[in-house]
C-alpha cells in the first residue's frame, strides 16, 4: 500500500521544518494523555448509533 500523498498548505507564510524543529516546539507545558474517554468527552454530543 503507497503512503497517501497530502498536499503541502498554500500559505506564503508556511515554513518546512526539519524533525529536530518541530520536536522543540511547545504549544503548552501541560501534556494531554489521549485515552478513549477522553477523545469521547470531546466528541459532538449528537453522534449514530452502530447497533
Amino acid at each position: 500500500m503507497k503512503p497517501k500523498q497530502i498536499p503541502g498548505p498554500d500559505l506564503p507564510s508556511a515554513q518546512v521544518l526539519s524533525p529536530m524543529e518541530l520536536n522543540n516546539l511547545k504549544f503548552t507545558d501541560r501534556h494531554t494523555l489521549l485515552t478513549p474517554e477522553v477523545l469521547e468527552s470531546h466528541a459532538p454530543a449528537e453522534r449514530g448509533t452502530d447497533s
